[in-house]
């Protein structure tokens, strides 16, 4: 039977984790393994210098999961070197309350699971779902898009798929469909909060607006805009072709 591996950077207890195992299990045998705390932003981060340890717990529906002192790509790597009893067929992450698009792609833990997944051979998909201030957010239309690009990515097997899903926040009927894309641009509007402890020391906080992006036709930016569900096949070339020639130009020596 085929083994599905979800893992997110939120947190076992995450409730968009337990959304997509409730849709995914549907598709397959399904195991959960998935940091014991929020590991968000955290991007491709691997333990080397401490022990990891994985324990069973259960999840709010009462079934089992796994869950790791490690961060989203530990889980990826324990699931794929024998913490499981096989190689999952699939890695999925998400569902991530709050999207990632664009430039998100380097700091996002939940990429960075589907990532370690697609560097192991293994087809991933990551699932995040854009969140609202005003309500909570609803994961079930998340999961069933999960569920849907599950069993596509098992049918057609295309063994390094790596795709990067944002769902809108509006209700399945209102989604104005899936769209294939290609990264935007975020406008990030960072600002630094300078505080002093009751000692007098300063401190910092990295905070400001939520970003914003460039919706530009095509981009994920864009689909989400437009209430549609944005799907980007990524890939790890990160070479700025561009540039190699002037580069070359610059006669570099040593001497």
């Amino acid at each position: 039977m085929t083994l599905i591996l979800l893992t997110n950077d939120d947190g076992v207890n995450s409730p968009g984790l337990l959304a997509l195992k409730q849709a995914v299990s549907a598709v397959g045998e399904v195991a959960v393994l998935a940091p014991d705390h929020n590991w968000s932003a955290g991007g491709h981060a691997k333990t080397m210098h401490k022990p990891l340890r994985v324990q069973e717990v259960t999840l709010a529906d009462g079934s089992s999961g796994l869950a790791t002192n490690g961060g989203p790509s530990d889980c990826v790597a324990l699931a794929r070197l024998g913490v499981l009893p096989r190689t999952p067929d699939l890695v999925i992450s998400g569902i991530n309350p709050g999207s990632n698009v664009a430039q998100d792609m380097t700091y996002s833990g939940t990429v960075a699971a589907a990532l370690e997944g697609w560097l192991s051979g293994i087809p991933s998909i990551a699932l995040s779902l854009t969140v609202r201030e005003d309500i909570p957010p609803d994961f079930r239309c998340a999961a069933r898009v999960g569920a849907l690009l599950a069993r596509q990515v098992l049918e057609h097997s295309p063994a390094r798929v790596l795709l990067n899903v944002n769902v809108p926040s509006v209700p399945c009927e209102e989604i104005a469909g899936i769209e294939i894309t290609r990264l935007g641009q975020r406008i990030y509007r960072d600002r630094l909060v300078e505080r002093r402890d009751p000692r007098g020391r300063k401190y910092y906080w990295i905070g400001g607006d939520p970003p914003d992006g460039v919706g530009d036709e095509g981009t994920d930016v864009a689909a989400l805009a437009a209430g549609r569900v944005s799907v980007t096949p990524l890939q790890l070339d990160l070479t700025c072709y561009e540039l190699i020639g002037e580069l070359r130009g610059w006669n570099l020596s040593i001497g």
